[in-house]
């Protein structure tokens, strides 16, 4: 592993690094405190962010049973490396990592709103540098991963419109072309209906023909 990185662990058999630029975030908050204490719970809770969504794409990866390579976080952003995946499904990935983000600034609001109707000021001091990382600094962070720019999820995410075009294009040409042939877009379940009414159809003409040649043959005979 390049020496720049650190490995962390390994997580279901994923192994998760961290390269030295995330130590920066600590300054950066350090900066914005100026307060150990309130440095350190919020450097914990950007921790926790960059791994949240990380796992988002881990999480749209397993549902798509996509084999993962690896995880590695990054000063502002991570990269989980996988095997081949579909086009659409790059997609999917792409946006999961962001909805993960979302769920944890959703619950972030939500949690936040009930600590501050709380009478505990120490509580309230405690949890303000978690709400700024997963409100404020989160919100900063899900512009950035869709910037499609660099290594960012923005090159594959944003790929949603010309395939969301692409798709309403191919609905409107099928619908076109169902009103001018109706019969070559039937459900498989009608093509099979009509497929054995036709052939029970076909068997029962030919059985009355067959008695009718059969009737003909005996009166000729007498």
């Amino acid at each position: 592993m390049d020496e720049n990185y650190w490995q962390l662990g390994v997580w279901r058999r994923i192994p998760v690094s961290m390269h030295w630029t995330v130590l920066l975030s600590c300054v950066w908050l350090y900066l914005f405190f100026w307060d150990f204490l309130s440095t350190a719970i919020a450097s914990v809770a950007f921790f926790i962010l960059l791994l949240s969504h990380e796992f988002g794409h881990v999480a749209m990866l397993r549902r798509k049973k996509i084999p993962i390579e690896s995880i590695e976080l990054h000063g502002i952003h991570g990269r989980t490396s996988y095997g081949w995946a579909s086009y659409t499904d790059e997609i999917l990935i792409a946006w999961a990592g962001v909805g993960a983000q979302m769920i944890v600034l959703l619950a972030a609001f939500g949690l936040s709103y009930t600590v501050l109707l709380t009478d505990s000021p120490l509580l309230v001091s405690l949890t303000l540098p978690v709400w700024f990382v997963f409100i404020k600094l989160n919100l900063l962070l899900m512009v950035v991963a869709l910037l499609p720019i660099g290594p960012f999820d923005g090159h594959q995410a944003w790929r949603v419109i010309p395939w969301f075009k692409n798709s309403l294009r191919q609905r409107k040409l099928s619908a076109r072309r169902a009103k001018v042939l109706p019969g070559e877009y039937l459900s498989l379940k009608k093509r099979r209906e009509l497929e054995a009414s036709s052939s029970k159809a076909t068997a029962e003409l030919l059985e009355k023909l067959g008695k009718n040649n059969v009737g003909d043959e005996g009166k000729g005979g007498k």
